[in-house]
């Protein structure tokens, strides 16, 4: 990796802000990392859902976007927290029953705890893919309240030309667990459960039953992951950073150098809320707006987590078994990188994290989040309060920034 480090550059950027302010609306169509990071230092404080920090951070977006001359509107809705703070919980809950209950009593009454077992494990893996017919969980218990920052370029989707949503969440949180720790938790379980079910299968198919020592290692190992994710309470101390300013900040500086080349494209740059909630604000956005693009034609991309590393994760499929997202975006980042001469690699989220692309994905249109190449020891700082500007690199955020301008520029593309 190169040298070029966010610290020098930072001290030469708080001298130089005049320079920087002077040039804001600069028409160089060259992204330009610089700028980039330059909204991520404005963005990066404590920006929980309901706080004075949300607020402000919505108004600084608002204002970069009417500085480029968008169509800005703010775009508000409701949601409950019971699909990310309750019904996680409860499920998790439920489950430590079944796999205490595999050692203590499977080998006595097989039949019933094997079926147990597999509705238990059923259940895990359903709820690792995003459901359309549970979204309607999003109006259950308490009401609370954000909005999504929503600006255009005025040109009505047709088609002729592909038209380009552009998604990044500003909301940060912080929690006891790293994100890290939490989906290494969950894969844990899921594998524990997924194992406990077998040695029932086992047991009920071949009446053989595993060594003790293995059985009661397995659930106590999956016991342990199940309780500890109930504690993983959710606060307000994260700078946010890297998760998600780091996204905000390239598509700030991705619209500027858009408009400043004049793309025929339709093009819609979406700041969403309350993502740390569970996606809500990507949520709301395609079900009450789904309608104004063509699912055939509109290509959309989230930036979540960029600025650390080398190269650029695409990632285009999640859950158990895998729900492809993209196909067409996924040749483009590709074609994109080897023309940058940038590593880009197409990466898979089976559990544990959630992206404002699946939502989005689930109503029909093509999706992709871009993430950083190599995250590494970073993800020990998601969602804490040590995720700060000084994790971040410009040469990252530039390599992040030229390869969406890239696809950005494709010709038209039909799917």
């Amino acid at each position: 990796m190169p040298e070029h480090s966010v610290d020098v550059w930072q001290n030469g950027f708080d001298r130089s802000w005049t320079r920087i302010e002077s040039i804001r609306m600069d028409t160089n169509p060259t992204y330009d990392a610089q700028r980039a990071y330059h909204h991520i230092t404005q963005l990066a404080f404590p920006r929980l859902v309901g706080s004075a920090g949300e607020a402000k951070a919505q108004d600084y977006i608002v204002q970069q976007f009417s500085e480029l001359g968008l169509d800005v509107t703010r775009d508000p809705f409701s949601f409950t927290k019971f699909p990310a703070e309750v019904l996680p919980r409860l499920l998790c809950g439920l489950f430590v029953p079944v796999v205490v209950s595999v050692p203590w009593l499977g080998e006595w009454f097989p039949i019933p705890i094997c079926l147990v077992c597999l509705l238990s494990l059923s259940i895990a893996l359903f709820f690792t893919q995003w459901q359309k017919r549970f979204e309607g969980l999003y109006d259950v218990g308490k009401r609370h309240h954000s909005e999504n920052i929503v600006a255009t370029n005025g040109r009505k989707p047709n088609d002729n030309t592909p038209a380009l949503l552009f998604v990044a969440h500003y909301d940060s949180k912080s929690q006891v667990l790293p994100i890290a720790v939490r989906a290494v938790a969950y894969g844990i379980a899921i594998v524990g459960l997924t194992a406990l079910t077998t040695i029932m299968v086992i047991n009920v198919a071949i009446l053989v039953w595993i060594p003790d020592y293995i059985v009661w290692g397995v659930a106590g190992t999956t016991t342990f992951c199940l309780l500890i994710l109930q504690i993983n309470f959710t606060q307000n101390r994260s700078p946010g950073s890297f998760d998600n300013a780091s996204g905000v900040g390239v598509m700030l500086e991705v619209a500027r150098v858009l408009i400043a080349r004049g793309e025929k494209k339709s093009l819609t740059f979406l700041a969403t809320g309350a993502e740390e909630y569970g996606m809500c604000g990507a949520l709301r956005y395609v079900q009450k707006h789904a309608d104004k693009y063509d699912p055939e034609n509109t290509y959309a991309i989230n930036l979540d987590g960029l600025g650390v590393g080398n190269g650029v994760n695409v990632v285009t499929s999640y859950g158990i078994p895998p729900v492809r997202t993209a196909n067409v975006l996924a040749d483009q980042f590709q074609a994109s990188g080897e023309s940058l001469g940038l590593h880009v690699s197409e990466r898979y989220l089976p559990i544990g994290v959630g992206l404002d692309s699946i939502p989005i994905a689930s109503h029909g249109f093509e999706t992709v989040t871009l993430t950083a190449g190599d995250v590494g020891r970073v993800a020990l700082k998601i969602h804490s309060k040590q995720d700060r500007c000084d994790l971040l690199n410009l040469d990252s955020l530039q390599q992040a920034g030229e390869l969406i301008v890239g696809v950005s520029l494709h010709p038209e593309t039909k799917r």
